[in-house]
């Protein structure tokens, strides 16, 4: 991988990339609608016309959230990059999906600390762009100084669409996406690049 002499900022997904949690999305479609179709849950309750209705999904889908976050564990090499980040004055943010609860509890637990939050209570959930152009606002850089680094295609369109670095973390449901600058296999490898 290839220095970025310009990078000022790293945007980072939650799940997935920081944290290995076990939301099950099929379990959360089936207690809420009944099923396990494929669309994403946000885009799901969004089509959903009764205000109770809706209230009820997203306490289903927080609660499943909350239970993930005290559950989840680090990813492997993520607190070793934090700390090079950290001493190389290069701002950190957290762009997720998930609600701001969860975010809390999972920043407490593990005691990290990031320059910006954008939670979809903030932005349009991603793949909207949105939620990565307000993380630059809120650390002061511009796109083009920043990376953003997640495990879903959902990641890739955001940043692409927000006009930062997209750099993919390889998973076994997510091997590669057009939408990806660069591929990657565990964040040690973005480490060395940057260090």
């Amino acid at each position: 991988m290839k220095k970025m002499n310009n990078l000022k900022a790293i945007i980072f997904d939650l799940d997935g990339v920081i944290v290995k949690s076990e939301l099950d999305f099929k379990l959360i479609r089936k207690e809420i609608f009944g099923s396990e179709l494929d669309e994403p849950v946000l885009e799901q309750i969004e089509q959903l016309k009764e205000p109770e209705e809706k209230k009820r999904a997203i306490r289903i889908l927080e609660n499943h959230e909350m239970k993930a976050a005290l559950t989840s564990e680090l990813n492997l090499g993520i607190m070793a990059l934090l700390r090079l980040l950290s001493q190389k004055k290069i701002k950190r943010a957290i762009v997720t999906r998930n609600s701001r609860k969860s975010v809390r509890i999972i920043l407490d637990r593990f005691r990290l600390d990031f320059d910006a939050i954008v939670t979809r209570k903030e932005a349009p959930p991603k793949p909207a762009k949105e939620p990565v152009l307000l993380a630059c606002e809120k650390m002061g850089v511009q796109p083009e100084e920043v990376i953003l680094i997640g495990d879903y295609e959902f990641d890739m369109l955001a940043g692409k669409r927000a006009g930062v670095t997209t750099i993919l973390l390889r998973t076994p449901n997510q091997l590669s996406s057009q939408n990806a600058d660069l591929v990657i296999d565990s964040v040690l490898e973005l480490a060395k690049s940057i260090s």
